[in-house]
């Protein structure tokens, strides 16, 4: 059995820097990787507030174990960024979360963020994803659309990401795929580009323009729109870590392109 054991963690090992060193020596493309895509939205926080008129407030009160909260969104006009401020006061985890639902929604394209990541620990997660309006009304994604997770700190590691994509809404029909890219370069502290691509036959994942991860199915056939989120999933491992301090993750733009290909 120890031997076993041991047989089963070198290849763990192994299957970890594979996927490292995949993902360090791939090419790098172009934002957007082609002339398929058109620019149709872009959002750079320029403004002296959140801009109403592009995004909403999502899901504010208690979510988890963290409150989201519209204090929680600010924009800092020296740097021109959207900062989505965790903090614990008075015992109480306050996070936030916005989206461009009822105001911005696409079928296919090309998805990015450049964002900063703020120190990783288990028990809170930021994230950069798109979702459908109609997200499991029926059992069938191309109808009802699906969750596709661009970018998502979950598992309290810096060099780590995780994508991933889910459907037949969140009940017990709930169907997901997973991936976890895996590159020393993640935990610099500095900003990354996150992005998407979506057409009818393909899905792919990016960072910095290399592909982390590609799908073939099931693929959303009608429009989405775009979140961006903390949450506070564990407030005694958030608290343990940065006590009162705020952590702020950092959002330098987003921009949205139209898949203008073979339709």
């Amino acid at each position: 059995m120890k031997k076993i054991l041991i047989l089963l963690n070198i290849c763990i090992l192994l299957t970890s820097c594979k996927k490292e060193k995949k993902f360090e020596n791939g090419r790098i493309y172009p934002s957007p990787p082609s002339a398929d895509f058109k620019l149709s939205w872009f959002e750079d926080f320029d403004s002296t507030a959140l801009d109403l008129t592009k995004w909403d407030y999502r899901a504010n009160g208690l979510r988890r174990q963290g409150w989201n909260s519209a204090k929680s969104i600010i924009i800092d006009t020296v740097s021109k960024n959207l900062i989505i401020r965790n903090v614990i006061k008075n015992d109480t985890a306050f996070t936030g979360m916005i989206g461009t639902q009822g105001k911005f929604a696409q079928k296919y394209g090309f998805f990015e963020c450049r964002a900063k990541i703020p120190p990783i620990i288990q028990g809170y997660w930021p994230a950069f994803w798109i979702h459908s309006a109609t997200f499991g009304k029926t059992l069938n994604p191309v109808e009802s659309g699906t969750e596709m997770d661009i970018m998502e700190f979950t598992q309290g590691m810096t060099d780590r990401v995780n994508h991933a994509i889910h459907w037949n809404g969140y009940g017990p029909n709930l169907q997901s795929k997973s991936w976890e890219t895996i590159s020393s370069s993640l935990a610099d502290g500095g900003f990354h580009t996150y992005a998407l691509e979506w057409t009818p036959t393909v899905i792919k994942y990016y960072i910095d323009g290399r592909i982390a991860w590609e799908i073939y199915e099931p693929i959303s056939g009608v429009a989405q729109y775009v979140i961006l989120s903390c949450e506070i999933g564990d407030k005694k491992l958030f608290q343990r870590t940065f006590g009162n301090d705020n952590v702020d993750f950092i959002v330098d733009y987003i921009k949205v392109y139209e898949w203008i290909g073979n339709k």
